[in-house]
């Protein structure tokens, strides 16, 4: 199997405050692309887990070409719906199809909200892989915490979002893994929210392209 890695770049962001008054807040000040919800993009978000360890957590809103999973030991799903392991390291795995079964994205956002221990940032990368299994593995290009708070029970109750480019990629990729694991034991897995845009089919392409074409014609006439 042929694996193609690039390199990582990590951009610290700049805590914002708010006031997050219990374990299950979901997504605080979440990083959503302007392009989110158009023609030739995916999302996918989860807020309330139902299988703590192996089993899929299908998407609460989105396309059900994705799955989330913990692999991490001694794993619960809380009272708050929140998948949670106070002796082990959550690992988190979200697998999907790209739209169409054979496209590259070009830009990828990920928001992760959290209580209790960090994610480890250095554990975050894609993993996509086209027909032939050739595999293309990415570190996020940037990172930015969006919303840092403390928590009762100690640590803190963070919304991270982390960003892609894509465009690069040297394969037409059909599926995905996003991969991340907590920093240490007692984390809690609160929500999280994938956010994918594509290429425009070559249809759309052809026509944007012949609009140019005529605009400049009419320009010069």
């Amino acid at each position: 199997m042929r694996v193609i890695a690039s390199s990582f770049i990590a951009v610290a962001g700049i805590a914002v405050v708010a006031a997050v008054p219990c374990a299950h807040a979901g997504l605080v000040n979440p990083l959503i692309p302007t392009w989110a919800g158009q023609a030739n993009t995916q999302s996918a978000s989860w807020d309330t887990f139902t299988q703590a360890s192996g089993g899929a957590n299908l998407p609460d809103a989105g396309g059900s070409p994705f799955s989330l999973m913990n692999f991490g030991a001694a794993s619960a799903i809380a009272g708050s719906g929140n998948i949670y392991s106070f002796s082990a390291p959550l690992y988190i795995m979200i697998m999907g199809g790209t739209l169409g079964n054979g496209q590259t994205p070009l830009q990828v956002v990920m928001n992760v909200a959290t209580v209790g221990t960090p994610i480890a940032p250095a554990s975050v990368k894609l993993t996509m892989w086209d027909a032939t299994g050739a595999q293309y593995v990415v570190a996020p290009n940037a990172s930015e915490v969006r919303s840092d708070v403390p928590a009762p029970q100690g640590g803190s109750i963070q919304t991270i979002a982390f960003t892609w480019n894509t465009a690069a990629a040297p394969i037409t990729a059909s599926g995905f893994r996003f991969e991340f694991l907590a920093s240490g034991p007692s984390m809690s897995l609160d929500a999280v929210r994938l956010d994918l845009q594509y290429v425009p089919a070559p249809g759309a392409m052809a026509l944007l392209g012949m609009a140019a074409f005529i605009a400049r014609r009419r320009r010069r006439a």
